[in-house]
């Protein structure tokens, strides 16, 4: 009597459990599904799920790999689906290779969605700010060149103007931006100082346009066309200047704040990208180290790090204008997509530095990839309106080491490429752990190419 009892309250609860299950939206509908998975160990909840939800809402869960049903413990199905469908629309489920998470030719800051949500939609409103003052100014520097030599009062009038509204405009927006900033100081916490570094940036940048605006207001470009295209370029010049370092900074200072807090992986995905040359910026290349460290990857694959810093930029800017300038580093970063092999990561650093770290790669094999690129870039012609533009560049180069962190290797990259700039142009310089020492590499044979602008 007592075994058959026994017996009833097990069957109960399983049939209890069966018709919870079913109501879930996670048991099986027939008797004969669920024999079926007691035989062959039952299928994953996203197979489950699809019967009951929309297709990509499954997909999301099987992408997520939130087949735990631990999970279920702590929250209702319903918001775990919830939960799972805002996380895949806000954030990366992992770390794709660039080309799978660059932004495409036609999407721009315009309809990136800006939800209050982090601090970092703060520093990404500042950034859409930069992109399109950028734009702007390409805009018009493309159009000052164009009549070099023979100015006419109708096109440095217009181009007076276009340039007077991108800066007023320019202030409006990172006015704006950094009030938001201003008003989330008390998210930063015990980095506060770095917030107010931002902030400082931001004034410097504000007070830099401000003397343009002064400057193109009082000065006179009317009486001699030629010198008022010249003056104009140089705003346009000293205004680039000014956005790269307020870039650079505050994203070192977001990046410092984000570590701090162990936000990484929380980081707005928008923030990846750099806006031209489509490969990760200094936030992508950092958020995904941070991915390779925590999964340990540096315990148990081999990898190299190499920085590379084209020569003489800031005169490619000067002399050709920032359209052709923007047009070699797009190029300069495809060249580099090239030499990325399976599982590498390549990014740009900062302003006209690139890191690329390369996966089961030694030292040796590094330095070659490195030299083949630096030859080979040495002996490559980029055309552009009928001129020849060539240049050079500067490498480092440094294993990575298994108790390396992010800070520590840029850090050690920085300081090798600083010796090969005081060498001169067109050096490699490596770091082997102990002191930093030049490259002597054999030549490679590289034939010359030319790209098309």
């Amino acid at each position: 009597m007592l075994t058959f009892l026994l017996l009833m309250i097990v069957l109960l609860n399983v049939c209890l459990g069966v018709v919870l299950a079913v109501r879930l939206g996670v048991g099986p509908p027939t008797v004969r599904d669920a024999w079926d998975m007691f035989l062959e160990g039952g299928p994953p909840i996203w197979q489950r799920a699809e019967r009951e939800l929309p297709a990509e809402l499954a997909t999301m869960l099987q992408e997520t790999g939130s087949s735990d049903l631990a999970m279920l413990e702590e929250s209702s199905l319903e918001d775990l689906f919830e939960e799972v469908f805002e996380e895949a629309q806000e954030q990366p489920q992992d770390v794709r290779p660039v080309e799978e998470t660059a932004q495409s030719e036609t999407e721009g800051p315009e309809i990136w969605d800006l939800n209050e949500k982090y601090v970092e939609t703060s520093i990404l409103r500042l950034n859409v700010a930069m992109i399109k003052s950028g734009a702007r100014a390409t805009e018009i520097d493309t159009t000052l060149r164009s009549v070099r030599g023979k100015s006419d009062a109708e096109t440095i009038q217009t181009c007076l103007r276009k340039l007077k509204e991108d800066c007023e405009t320019y202030l409006k927006e990172q006015s704006e931006a950094a009030e938001k900033l201003h008003n989330r100081l008390g998210e930063f916490g015990e980095l506060a100082a770095l917030a107010e570094e931002i902030e400082f940036a931001n004034m410097e940048q504000a007070a830099q346009i401000e003397t343009t605006v002064n400057n193109l207001t009082h000065m006179d470009f009317e009486s001699d066309l030629e010198e008022a295209n010249v003056r104009l370029l140089g705003e346009l010049s000293h205004l680039r200047l000014a956005r790269h370092r307020l870039r650079e900074g505050q994203d070192e200072a977001f990046l410092a704040v984000a570590r701090y807090q162990d936000r990484l992986d929380k980081i707005e995905p928008k923030l990846f990208n750099d806006s031209l040359t489509k490969l990760y910026g200094r936030i992508g290349l950092e958020v995904t180290l941070d991915h390779w460290w925590k999964a340990g990857q540096l315990r148990s694959r081999q990898m190299n790090a190499a920085m590379v810093d084209l020569d003489g930029f800031t005169a490619i800017n000067d002399h050709y204008g920032l359209l052709a300038s923007d047009k070699i580093l797009h190029q300069f970063a495809r060249i580099l997509e090239q030499q990325k092999g399976t599982g590498d990561l390549v990014g740009r650093f900062a302003g006209q530095r690139f890191l690329l770290v390369a996966v089961d790669v030694g030292p040796r094999a590094m330095i070659k990839k490195v030299e083949q690129l630096r030859q080979q870039f040495e002996k490559t012609t980029f055309l552009y309106a009928g001129q020849e533009i060539r240049l050079s560049l500067r490498a480092a180069v440094t294993e990575v080491k298994p108790d390396d962190a992010p800070a520590g290797l840029f850090k050690r990259l920085n300081d090798t490429l600083a010796a090969a700039r005081k060498a001169g142009p067109n050096q490699a310089f490596e770091h082997d752990g102990r002191a930093v020492k030049p490259i002597e590499a054999p030549s490679l044979k590289t034939d010359p190419v030319e790209i098309c602008l």
